[in-house]
């Protein structure tokens, strides 16, 4: 079977649209959301109600429990910030039955040998996969194959360390475990500019997301080019974009707090959901 995975569409219509093109364009037979529906982006309802449409798995992400009341606003930032509006504003316009199906949803899953989470196998919704801690995680993973998101960094590791990734080339996944981030689709890659002005500089590449071939044993990185500007502009209306906000720590992240630090050495980003 050939799955498009994807994460982070951050309520961003014109970015998820063009992956959902994109994944129906090479064939793809199921798609995979690995969460954060919500959060930063002006279009909550449509991401949501697309994902539920579409999608045979659909994680949960942190900014996605703000959006059901499972988080307080606050844990996203300073009141009145665009990261705090835009949970609010997912609150506001999603229907009580898209809010109902979301709380159906847990932010890990598992299909055959495959392992999803938001965040990362020790923590589903928090934790921060990258360099430091992948092979923490990969030793805990049970399945021969994990895919994690939250970090909105395209990234590969096997073994003792990351494997390099190319767009458009496939990656042989033989040969004990995997561990996978398709990057993100409505987020913009770690940047020390601010979310939207990244997003603008990123878009004409194309948003993230992976195709995997569960019996080929391959994972292809592929983008998805999308116009930004109708988003901004609605952003901008709803109060969501500030340009003075940069930095990769303030990109939507959660507000550190005593037991939700964003990025520790040893990738832990909170507690357990």
């Amino acid at each position: 079977m050939v799955v498009a995975v994807f994460g982070d569409a951050h309520a961003h219509a014109e970015a998820f649209d063009a992956v959902i093109a994109a994944a129906d364009a090479c064939g793809a037979e199921q798609l995979w959301s690995l969460g954060d529906m919500v959060g930063q982006g002006p279009d909550p309802e449509h991401v949501v109600a697309r994902t539920r449409e579409r999608c045979a798995v659909a994680l949960m992400g942190n900014h996605d429990y703000g959006a059901t009341g499972s988080a307080e606003p606050n844990r996203f930032g300073e009141p009145g910030s665009p990261a705090v509006r835009s949970i609010e504003l997912a609150r506001e316009r999603l229907s009580e039955a898209d809010l109902d199906w979301m709380r159906t949803r847990r932010p890990a899953a598992r299909r055959g040998d495959v392992q999803c989470w938001h965040g990362g196998p020790r923590y589903a919704v928090h934790e921060y996969v990258g360099a430091s801690n992948a092979a923490d995680c990969l030793a805990v993973q049970r399945a021969g194959l994990g895919l994690v998101a939250h970090t909105h960094a395209p990234a590969a590791w096997h073994g003792a360390g990351a494997v390099r990734i190319d767009v458009g080339v496939p990656l042989d996944l033989a040969g004990g475990k995997w561990l996978l981030n398709p990057g993100a689709v409505g987020a913009p890659a770690p940047s020390r500019a601010g979310w939207w002005d990244a997003l603008d500089r990123q878009a004409a590449d194309g948003a993230w997301w992976l195709l995997l071939d569960l019996e080929g044993r391959t994972a292809t990185w592929q983008r998805a080019p999308y116009d930004p500007a109708p988003a901004r502009t609605r952003a901008r209306a709803l109060a969501l974009d500030d340009a003075a906000i940069t930095g990769i720590g303030r990109q939507g992240r959660e507000a550190p707090r005593r037991r939700d630090r964003p990025e520790r050495a040893d990738g832990r980003g909170g507690s357990r959901r």
